[in-house]
């Protein structure tokens, strides 16, 4: 299948560029966005306290939500996309604005990656994206920036290959801000986490 992408109620950032087979959910507030991208979602979703465009496009789905509710409309989005069948999403509009929505958008990645899906959180200049017990290659150009954070309790056997400062076999922690601002030294660099949970936010550009 294709990408599921979902357009949240906080600040956006990057290109959407949909393709045949992709899912546009427009999680509340992210209505107002493709609103004035002029771009019509496939799905809105959430409770509609965050949209003036609620009358906007009539004719597509909606799944309405109570505002009391457990998950956030993000995360609500992100269930209906994986019911359809979706594996990969992007989240847009997932940073910014209300700083605890960022905080629950990086916990979603966690969540989705432990379900076996692949999300990424797009944010102002950078990506974000998670590793669960597995290994990942992320790309980019020499100098590009990235860092990796524990996630939920200690991540254990972390290897980096390929970036400026390397590391086999360590042991991360979420108290300690050891794996901050590291850089590629060539356009691929190989992560690996052999138990837990790593936050990843792979920065566009060199470091300044």
């Amino acid at each position: 299948m294709g990408t599921c992408y979902i357009i949240g109620a906080g600040e956006f950032y990057g290109e959407l560029k949909p393709a045949r087979g992709d899912l546009i959910i427009a999680a509340d507030g992210g209505l107002d966005t493709l609103l004035s991208l002029g771009i019509t979602p496939d799905l809105i979703i959430g409770d509609m306290d965050s949209t003036a465009a609620a009358g906007a496009f009539a004719e597509v789905e909606r799944i309405f939500f109570p505002v009391k509710k457990d998950e956030t409309d993000t995360h609500l989005a992100y269930l209906e996309g994986a019911k359809r069948g979706y594996s990969d999403f992007r989240i847009y509009g997932g940073v910014g604005g209300r700083e605890d929505h960022t905080f629950a958008n990086l916990s979603l990645l966690i969540y989705g990656k432990m379900l076996g899906h692949n999300l990424t959180l797009v944010g102002n200049g950078c990506e974000w994206l998670a590793l669960f017990n597995e290994e990942k290659r992320i790309y980019g150009k020499p100098s590009d920036g990235f860092s990796v954070f524990a996630f939920g309790g200690e991540a254990r056997g972390v290897s980096i290959k390929g970036a400026l400062y390397e590391a086999e076999d360590i042991t991360l922690s979420p108290y300690f801000s050891l794996g901050v601002s590291n850089s590629f030294s060539s356009e691929e660099v190989a992560l690996s986490v052999r138990e837990g949970a790593l936050l990843v936010m792979r920065e566009k550009g060199a470091r300044r």
